[in-house]
């Protein structure tokens, strides 16, 4: 199969070319600016490709099929021009323990029809577990599901002080406990209160301390990725550590439901604006979306959660928290590029080339390797419906939102698919 007339978005460089596909390997042959074939041609017509977008943030949900399941998510994954994700472990069981891990991990290779790996759940009496096909070790800081969270927070140093890659939900749950005694969940905004800013702001303190004894000790080298942040503090917070600390790596995700939605929005969108960490300010919106350019955030995420429609339905208290987002992913973050708030290569860096390098995932454009393509256009302007989603949760809080710059073809292991924009 040949793609021709490609602008390949690599290493902060537009390279106008032919891709030639082996569809037996599902590797790509050639890359030249004019290749000659007599097979399957489509023609780009010089519309964008990236490396296969990386999803670092999914629920795919494990033991929830009526949610979600291996082949529902990654077929969503595909509509929404994402060729890899990881998935997370509070499910019912949480993977906290090798065996469940693994059954995990065979039933997710083997349905799964994008590439898709698995972070294992840390506790308290399982922290020096190693799992080698683990991408990542999460780290719940509130309640999750089951143990899968951290009570005490003096054993994060012993935790952290690993040379291991933490992915960390960042919320505090003595503060969040607090909130709670003086504010009853009766409203939307009532779920943002609860878990206020000042949630994660302690949580991220909490972290950054512990790190900085580590870094001084300096026997281990922990790489701490701060998942979903959320407030303008909390990114400073990070900024400032990231440039103080020597033998600790850390790094930042973002969604693009902290770039967009605020809690000027929390009443109006109800259950579809109840996630963890919650709707922030505008002002927060404006310094997420800053610190991409400013390279302070390292990955966009979505944090896809889904849930049945009539549980998102109910009043605030028995409502769960968590949206589906992979489907509304590249288009949310190519519309930020249309707005001129961020740039194609700020887009290809977060969505692609950041994530591969963080979690080791190899979707480099090359001659040799498996073919794993976003292909984006980016005049194509759109709006975005649930009913057009793979997802089992059709529903969305951008649902009606007009954007521009939809992903059109998603290329898994040389195996092309339609996308998103496709059918809009």
């Amino acid at each position: 199969m040949l793609l021709k007339n490609c602008r390949i978005i690599k290493n902060n460089k537009i390279i106008e070319g032919d891709i030639l596909i082996d569809e037996e390997n599902g590797r790509i042959e050639k890359i030249r600016k004019s290749i000659p074939y007599n097979g399957e041609t489509i023609d780009l017509k010089n519309k964008i490709v990236i490396s296969g977008v990386i999803d670092a943030h999914v629920h795919f949900r494990y033991g929830e099929e009526k949610k979600e399941d291996f082949i529902s998510g990654s077929e969503a994954a595909i509509n929404g021009g994402v060729c890899f994700a990881i998935d997370m472990p509070n499910n019912k069981p949480p993977i906290t323990t090798k065996e469940l891990f693994y059954k995990k991990y065979k039933e997710g290779k083997e349905k799964s029809k994008i590439n898709i790996e698995f972070n294992f759940g840390v506790t308290e009496n399982n922290y020096l577990e190693t799992v080698e096909d683990a991408k990542a070790y999460k780290i719940f800081m509130v309640k999750s599901v089951g143990d899968l969270f951290i009570s005490d927070y003096s054993k994060l140093k012993d935790i952290l002080n690993q040379n291991k890659l933490f992915c960390i939900h960042a919320e505090h749950k003595d503060i969040i406990e607090e909130n709670l005694k003086r504010c009853s969940l009766n409203s939307w905004t009532d779920h943002c209160k609860i878990r206020d800013k000042k949630s994660e702001v302690e949580a991220i303190k909490e972290i950054i301390k512990n790190l900085k004894i580590i870094d001084k000790i300096g026997k281990y080298k922990p790489h701490i990725h701060f998942c979903h942040v959320s407030t303008k503090e909390g990114l400073y917070l990070i900024k400032k550590a990231r440039e103080e600390l020597k033998n600790v790596k850390i790094t930042v995700e973002v969604t693009p439901h902290h770039l967009y939605l605020n809690m000027d929005m929390a009443e109006d969108l109800k259950g579809l604006g109840k996630f963890n960490p919650p709707l922030r300010t505008k002002e927060d919106n404006i310094a997420l979306i800053k610190g991409i350019v400013n390279k302070d955030v390292d990955i966009i995420a979505t944090d896809h959660a889904p849930h049945i429609y009539e549980e998102k339905s109910n009043e605030p208290k028995n409502c769960p928290s968590g949206i589906p987002g992979i489907e509304t992913f590249v288009p949310l973050v190519f519309n930020l590029v249309s707005k001129k708030l961020i740039s194609l290569f700020d887009a290809a860096k977060m969505l692609s080339e950041n994530p591969a390098k963080i979690f080791n995932i190899d979707n480099e454009i090359r001659e040799g390797n498996l073919a794993n393509l976003t292909i984006v256009d980016l005049d194509m302007e759109g709006e975005i419906r649930g009913d057009n989603f793979k997802s089992k949760a059709k529903f969305t809080p951008f649902e009606g939102w007009k954007v521009k710059g939809l992903p059109i073809y998603t290329v898994v292991n040389g195996s092309l698919y339609d996308a998103y924009g496709k059918i809009i």
